[in-house]
C-alpha cells in the first residue's frame, strides 16, 4: 500500500493546518478569483481558501487523501483532482490561475533540478499575468551546511512522527519516517528520496522559468530569510 494511503487517516494529526498560511496567501494575492493548490494532501488549506477565492482547484496524486478532503467540505466552488506536479500542463491546458500554491516541502519530491525547472516552467505557463506562485520547502542550505540528520519529531496525544535525514551517494536525501500510533502502538515506516534544493539553485531555476520578482522568507509570517531557519518560503511573479 502507498505510504500516503497508509497514513491518510492520521494525516491531519501529523500535519494540522498551519494557521499562518492563510494570512500569508491573502497578503500575497491581489486578485482572489482563482487558485490552484498543488499537493493539497487532505485539503485543509484549500478548503479554508475556498471561503476567500471565487474558484479553488486542489490536486494531489493520492486518491485517498482527496476522498478525505472532499468529505470535509460542501463548498461548491472547490474541485479536487487526482494529479501530480508534472501533470499540470495536461490537466489545465486551457486554463490559467491568479494564484498557484505548492506548500509542504512538495517540490523536492521531484528527483533532480531538471524536473524542478520543468515544473516551474509549467507553473509559469498556467499562471495569469501578474499572478503569484507561492511555494515552501525545507531550507536545505541549513540542512546540508550543518549536516542535520533530521527534522524535529512531531508528537501529540495521537501520534509520534520521527523524521530522519541521510545523504546518499547520489547526493539525494533519504528521508525516513516512523509514524507510531499511540492507541495501538503500531508503527508505519517509510523511506523516500528527496532532492535537496538549495536557495540559489531554486532562484536560478525560477528565473529561467520566467519569474522576475522573487521574494524569499524564513516563514509564512514573511520574516526576512536567514540561513538558520528551517522553512524556506517563496513568493514569485
Amino acid at each position: 500500500m502507498d505510504f500516503y494511503t497508509q497514513i491518510s487517516d492520521y494525516y491531519n494529526y501529523i500535519f494540522p493546518l498551519n494557521k499562518a498560511q492563510l494570512p500569508f496567501v491573502k497578503s500575497s494575492t491581489s486578485n482572489e478569483n482563482s487558485l490552484l493548490d498543488i499537493g493539497c494532501g487532505t485539503g485543509g488549506l484549500a478548503i479554508s481558501l475556498s471561503d476567500v477565492f471565487e474558484e479553488v482547484v486542489a490536486i494531489d496524486p493520492n486518491e485517498k487523501m482527496l476522498e478525505i478532503a472532499q468529505a470535509d467540505t460542501d463548498n461548491t466552488n472547490i474541485e479536487f483532482i487526482v494529479g501530480g506536479m508534472l501533470d499540470i500542463d495536461m490537466l489545465f491546458h486551457d486554463k490559467t490561475f491568479d494564484t498557484i500554491l505548492c506548500f509542504g516541502n512538495t517540490v523536492v519530491h521531484l528527483q533532480n533540478l531538471d524536473e524542478i525547472g520543468l515544473f516551474f516552467k509549467k507553473v509559469k505557463n498556467i499562471l495569469k499575468p501578474e499572478g503569484k506562485f507561492l511555494f515552501q520547502i525545507i531550507n536545505y542550505d541549513n540542512v546540508l551546511d550543518n549536516n542535520l540528520t533530521g527534522l524535529p519529531t512531531i508528537e501529540n496525544d495521537d501520534i509520534r512522527f520521527v523524521r530522519n535525514y541521510s545523504l546518499t551517494e547520489s547526493k539525494l536525501i533519504e528521508f525516513e519516517t516512523i509514524l507510531t500510533l499511540k492507541e495501538t502502538s503500531e508503527s508505519i515506516i517509510n523511506s523516500v528520496h528527496l532532492y535537496p534544493l538549495r536557495k540559489q539553485k531554486a532562484m536560478a531555476a525560477l528565473k529561467k522559468a520566467g519569474f522576475s520578482n522573487i521574494q524569499i522568507y524564513s516563514n509564512f509570517k514573511k520574516d526576512t530569510y536567514n540561513q538558520g531557519s528551517m522553512p524556506l518560503v517563496f513568493e514569485c511573479e
